[in-house]
């Protein structure tokens, strides 16, 4: 598993922003989480575990309280590319 953050704060200096193509396969689990969410989070994770339950888990253990909270979990299912 690899984890890529970024620093930022809304509304003060945000970070440049640098556009990053990182391979998926099927299976993989990808996660956005807002700074009310404390580091170290994806620690110890089950990445088999649904989507909504890995959320779930990550806001009520790892939520600062003291900020607001957003955590974006999504599964790549894979899949065929098309054309157009």
């Amino acid at each position: 598993a690899s984890l890529v953050t970024r620093g930022g704060i809304v509304g003060s200096e945000l970070p440049q922003i640098r556009a990053q193509v990182l391979p998926l396969a099927a299976g993989d689990v990808v996660i956005f989480a807002t700074d009310g969410i404390r580091e170290g989070f994806s620690d110890g994770l089950q990445f088999e575990a649904p989507p909504q339950q890995l959320a779930e888990h990550i806001l009520s253990q790892h939520g600062k309280g003291t900020d607001d909270a957003l955590v974006l979990v999504a599964r790549y299912r894979g899949g065929t590319r098309t054309s157009g």
